[in-house]
């Protein structure tokens, strides 16, 4: 792949479900960074969204482990045309594995990588309270998405993040730790 265009510094980040990632998200682009969410990009082409993790499955093995950061790619490319060249960050959401990783670091020169990481339990009824519909009802079907994710090489992509946040507390402390790293990046 040939890269022409000029790409900012890329914020990644990774994290098994409901380990916070959507809420630190939110608490970046509060701060006016565009970004891309692999998840959604995903539902938008899934033809049946209580089954997005087979359908990811799916496209993995036709297409290789890229084929969802492939998919980023061309909104990546409009978010960077609309700021015509003054955009310094993009945050990209829901890495999950080392391929994506590989390719969203070969697009630029500066890249970090930030797992969000909280316990099991705490996951399991972060997952229930938020009601959606691909949601795991109970535990088994929560460990079984967790076993999938971690299929897919995202336990190796939380191993060799740049940063971990440990989020098992509660919202305003990650959004007190996210703001500490985004201190770190001068934002």
């Amino acid at each position: 792949m040939t890269v022409e265009k000029k790409y900012p510094k890329i914020i990644g980040i990774t994290g098994l479900p409901a380990s916070g990632k959507t809420e630190a998200a939110n608490f970046i682009k509060k701060r006016g960074i565009p970004s891309v969410n692999m998840g959604d990009v995903l539902r938008k082409e899934s033809p049946d969204l209580k089954n997005i993790g087979e359908y990811a499955d799916y496209l993995r093995n036709k297409e290789g482990m890229d084929a969802i950061a492939k998919r980023c790619i061309p909104q990546i490319e409009k978010i960077i045309d609309e700021e015509c060249g003054n955009l310094k960050f993009i945050l990209i959401e829901g890495i999950r594995n080392i391929e994506e990783v590989e390719l969203f670091r070969s697009l630029t020169d500066d890249f970090v990588l930030i797992n969000i990481t909280a316990d099991k339990i705490i996951r399991f009824e972060r997952t229930l309270k938020r009601g959606r519909e691909d949601a795991s009802k109970d535990l088994e079907n929560f460990e079984e998405r967790d076993r999938r994710e971690i299929g897919w090489g995202l336990e190796k992509v939380m191993k060799n993040a740049d940063i971990v946040v440990i989020n098992n507390s509660s919202l305003n402390e990650l959004k007190d730790k996210i703001e500490d790293i985004l201190q770190i990046f001068d934002l």
